[in-house]
């Protein structure tokens, strides 16, 4: 792996583990609930976060299918979504792509890293590398969301506990 990206890849698996904490006992009608009228969902919340990671192997030049074309195909928000996956579907495709990512970062390139990503960020790096730090902060930002919700629904916090890794 790149040194450059070892501390994003630290990152990512960390807010891997974090989000299928957050998940973990969460019922149907609570994934799917806005306690307020302009919030996202837990669930929604979620399925932007796989997106966002399914982008990412794109940046990587290793796309693979995209798991929630099907449901979110191009919405632009929660209030163009007529169904959403499961808690346990969302959480089986979490695990898939976040894997999928992490390969990839084992094994991208220096050139990868250092071409232009073709997208505008808020960040002044406007390489691949740049692009992924950036995506590394949003999904930091969107799992801290889905933790709040978690915590005013009465669920447990969010736990550090970090899950085993497979070989």
């Amino acid at each position: 792996m790149d040194v450059r990206l070892r501390p994003l890849a630290q990152l990512l698996e960390l807010n891997a583990d974090l989000l299928l904490s957050c998940l973990e006992g969460l019922s149907e009608s609570d994934a799917s609930a806005r306690p307020l009228p302009r919030i996202n969902s837990i669930a929604f919340i979620t399925a932007h976060v796989i997106d966002a990671r399914h982008f990412m192997a794109q940046l990587l030049d290793r796309p693979i299918e995209n798991p929630l074309q099907a449901a979110l195909g191009a919405v632009k928000g929660i209030d163009e979504v007529t169904t959403l996956p499961s808690v346990g579907e969302l959480s089986s495709m979490w695990v898939t792509v976040a894997g999928h990512v992490s390969h990839c970062l084992e094994t991208t390139s220096d050139e990868c890293l250092d071409r232009p990503s073709g997208h505008t960020f808020p960040v002044p790096d406007t390489t691949v590398l740049g692009a992924l730090a950036f995506l590394v902060q949003h999904e930091a930002y969107h799992v801290g969301q889905v933790a709040l919700l978690r915590k005013g629904l009465g669920y447990r916090a969010m736990s550090y506990e970090r899950r085993p890794r497979r070989a």
